[in-house]
């Protein structure tokens, strides 16, 4: 659909959105950025970063703290902060596994090493932005999961996050309303600790300053074009300039032009989210969101949302579109039928702000995989790390993935890089056309189990092997 179709439906829409603009908030809120210049030279490096999301940003700083004497260059093809990295949720949570449940089904021999790094890294980055003072709008909120209908199998997720070392309190439906006053949901599990939000933008801006100070050099809009491994150094090309370099880290999310090996791993999901006008201290105070946490649904068909420090809510999720053939354009990110429906749950969800406006609207792909958690790899005579896979939960997780992608090269006697986390890669997704025809057969069993509540024979054969499908 192409935006002048989009901006003549713009005399139909309904209220809530007559203020809609196209747009990511996170970003305008920011204003104008200092933008980097391009590579216009030759150079060499000790170590190259290639993407400049929070993996790569989180990259460059590892690498610069642990290892100060190295030489780090990271290229970025576009401006840093315009990817999934700068439009996200901004949903700081610990988890490693994309949940407990996960977790327990995928990496059960593994999940208390799994849990405890997880809650390390989410300690390690709280620690991080305070002692560097980011101003990225951190608030430890907390975080609630809801369901909505009832789900006798919440208090035993409540037990078994308690037993893996997170507090977590099993909520009644009238307990949920406690916290906020909303429509159409039931009972839930409240975990105070090890989740928090961010603005995301704000977050990649302010790791970007912190590298720049540690002395890595960053390139903006400059794409790599290509890396070829010239046994001893790695021959790295770009528009204007090219890179020698020991040892490369790829970051490049959704885009796996330089791995094709991971496009066998990788479907990019169009996720969508809607922002509304700030509240006024009246429809605040009717929420009774006093506690601000982070808000989940456990559907399959799943929103989040959140308050931002301008008590806007960002409400998010639901739709998750993929597009034959792995395609990516900048036309997918914007989608009225999906901005539509996302109105309209909105209202079902809080039909007493049937008058707040939304005055933002944007989506961005994802990098989805069939195991829901990131993966590893070397590739390049082992010269080029990567991580990739973090299917729409890696705020939190892309700083432990840095972390493991600078051990492969630097630090190759940590343990956690002989575990099968770092060392499995998830199951495959098949070629055209069955990876277009899997994953809509995929979402058209999960919207039914949402609605009956059980899991068809599809469902139930494609969990048996692994093969799973989320946003």
């Amino acid at each position: 659909m192409s935006i002048r179709t989009i901006h003549r439906q713009e005399k139909t829409q309904p209220k809530s959105q007559s203020s809609l603009r196209f747009v990511n908030f996170w970003k305008e809120n920011y204003g104008p950025t200092n933008q980097i210049p391009r590579l216009t030279s030759s150079i060499t490096c000790d170590l190259l970063i290639i993407g400049g999301g929070y993996f790569g940003l989180w990259s460059a700083i590892i690498a610069k703290t642990k290892a100060p004497e190295l030489k780090v260059v990271l290229c970025e093809a576009g401006v840093i902060g315009d990817g999934a990295s700068g439009k996200n949720g901004g949903f700081l949570q610990y988890s490693l596994t994309h949940g407990i449940e996960q977790g327990v089904d995928r990496f059960s021999d593994e999940l208390s090493e799994l849990e405890t790094l997880g809650r390390q890294n989410f300690s390690e980055i709280a620690t991080f932005i305070r002692e560097h003072n980011l101003k990225v709008d951190f608030e430890e909120t907390g975080a609630i999961d809801i369901a909505k209908r009832h789900d006798p199998n919440l208090a035993n997720r409540a037990s078994t996050l308690r037993a893996n070392g997170i507090d977590a309190e099993y909520l009644s439906a009238d307990q949920v309303q406690d916290h906020i006053k909303i429509t159409g949901y039931c009972d839930g599990i409240l975990m105070p600790n090890f989740s928090a939000l961010v603005d995301p933008f704000k977050l990649t801006q302010e790791l970007k300053l912190i590298a720049l100070n540690l002395g890595v050099a960053i390139f903006e809009s400059t794409p790599v074009l290509e890396i070829k491994d010239e046994n001893v150094t790695l021959s790295v090309t770009t528009p204007n300039g090219k890179i020698t370099s020991k040892r490369a880290i790829v970051a490049t999310n959704v885009n796996t032009e330089l791995i094709p090996s991971l496009k066998r791993y990788i479907a990019p999901v169009y996720d969508y989210a809607l922002m509304t006008e700030p509240l006024s201290s009246e429809q605040f105070a009717a929420t009774s969101w006093n506690g601000r946490e982070g808000l989940s649904d456990i559907a399959n068909q799943f929103h989040y949302f959140r308050l931002t420090r301008e008590d806007r809510i960002l409400w998010g999720g639901y739709d998750a579109i993929y597009h034959y053939k792995n395609s990516m354009s900048r036309d997918f990110e914007v989608r009225s039928e999906t901005f539509d429906r996302l109105t309209q749950n909105f209202t079902k969800a809080f039909p007493y702000l049937e008058d707040v406006r939304f005055t933002h609207g944007w989506g961005g792909a994802i990098d989805t995989c069939t195991r829901f958690a990131p993966f590893f790899g070397k590739s390049h005579g082992n010269k080029v790390s990567y991580a990739s896979g973090f299917t729409g939960l890696g705020v939190a997780a892309t700083r432990f993935c840095a972390k493991v992608a600078f051990a492969m090269h630097y630090e190759q006697d940590w343990q956690v890089l002989e575990s099968r986390y770092v060392n499995e890669k998830p199951l495959p997704m098949p070629p055209e056309p069955l990876r277009y025809l899997a994953i809509e057969k995929t979402k058209r069993s999960l919207a039914k189990e949402d609605e009956t509540g059980r899991a068809d024979l599809w469902l139930r054969t494609t969990r048996r092997m692994k093969f799973g499908f989320a946003s």
